[in-house]
């Protein structure tokens, strides 16, 4: 299995990484799909106390880049889990919005079906990739594992200190009994 991974996450990556880097360099192709969201954006940016440099353009660049970089990560096999999520969260609103099949007829509304299907088929990658262990158990499985054992460990030196406290109780009830009877012995003595 890990030669297939090895092959299959650059190759799943790759449409990722190409499209951060594009979104990244030419962020007006986001802002041309709804560009009253993003000029309301700006606006909504500019009563904030963000600094002046920081507006819708700067945050599509952002994401591109942030999501080339979880491609890349993703295809070197470094925190692949992580970058999978970060993929799934930085693309797929952006790849949704992009599309607007409501105007198309014809066959260019065949063209972008299958752009979305294909869209879709490399999201649905990333959803694997996101549960693919590779070998390696989940965070919650090993957390899990290590609440029984813990469990385990604990109910183990609760009978380990339940034994040694007998041992000592009987140890106790035997000091005392021979308390007793040394003291009985002392009062038979005094009266005999």
């Amino acid at each position: 299995m890990a030669l297939v991974r090895r092959i299959a996450r650059p190759l799943l990556a790759a449409p990722f990484i190409f499209e951060g880097v594009r979104t990244a360099l030419h962020p007006e192709r986001e802002i041309d799909v709804y560009p009253q969201a993003f000029d309301a954006a700006d606006a909504a940016l500019a009563k904030t106390s963000a600094p002046g440099f920081v507006d819708a353009r700067t945050l599509i660049r952002a994401t591109g880049v942030a999501a080339a970089g979880a491609g890349f990560l993703y295809a070197t096999n470094r925190a692949p889990r992580a970058a999978a999520v970060a993929l799934l969260a930085t693309t797929s609103v952006g790849w949704a919005g992009r599309k607007k099949i409501w105007e198309l007829r014809g066959e260019e509304l065949m063209n972008e079906a299958q752009a979305i299907l294909t869209d879709a088929g490399l999201l649905g990658g990333v959803l694997l990739a996101v549960v693919d262990h590779d070998g390696r158990p989940s965070l919650g499985y090993r957390a899990n594992k290590f609440i029984e054992r813990s469990q385990k460990n604990a109910a183990a030196k609760q009978r380990e200190l339940e034994k040694k406290a007998g041992k000592l109780e009987k140890k106790a009830k035997d000091s005392i009994d021979s308390a007793q009877k040394q003291v009985q012995k002392q009062l038979d003595a005094q009266r005999a």
